[in-house]
């Protein structure tokens, strides 16, 4: 058993982390991106956020926050990695993977969980550059 919790373990980068920069229109927001490349070479993303006001506050119309990775060659288009639930206590925290090794990652408030393109304004984000 611990063998082969070593080996997975030994496979894996060691985590790095990024802090999240925030748009003026959300001053007290603050997060940060721990990043590690998982056994098959995927980035993977533990995101944590606090002091992120409802969707609905931030941007009238939206009821969620939306996660977003594109990227950084000319035209790339970004994907979604999902929303990011906040709770009562304005923190939120998501896990995602993502093959990008380097891309920009931010945070968009969105009407539905269900948009395939960012439409709102960048609240949070980060250029991640894994080696």
């Amino acid at each position: 058993m611990l063998v082969a919790v070593l080996s997975v373990l030994s496979g894996c980068a060691a985590p790095s982390q990024v802090r999240l920069t925030g748009s003026p229109d959300i001053p007290g927001a603050e997060g940060v991106v721990k990043t590690s490349t998982s056994n098959d070479g995927n980035t993977k993303l533990d995101i944590s956020v606090k002091h992120l006001a409802p969707p609905e506050k931030v941007e009238p119309g939206s009821s969620v926050f939306m996660v977003w990775v594109r990227g950084l060659e000319n035209g790339a288009q970004a994907a979604s990695q999902g929303a990011l639930m906040v709770n009562s206590n304005l923190i939120g925290e998501m896990e995602t993977v993502t093959p990008l090794r380097s891309f920009e990652l931010f945070i968009t408030p969105e009407s539905s969980h269900t948009v395939t393109a960012p439409t709102g304004k960048i609240l949070l984000s980060a250029r991640i550059e894994m080696k």
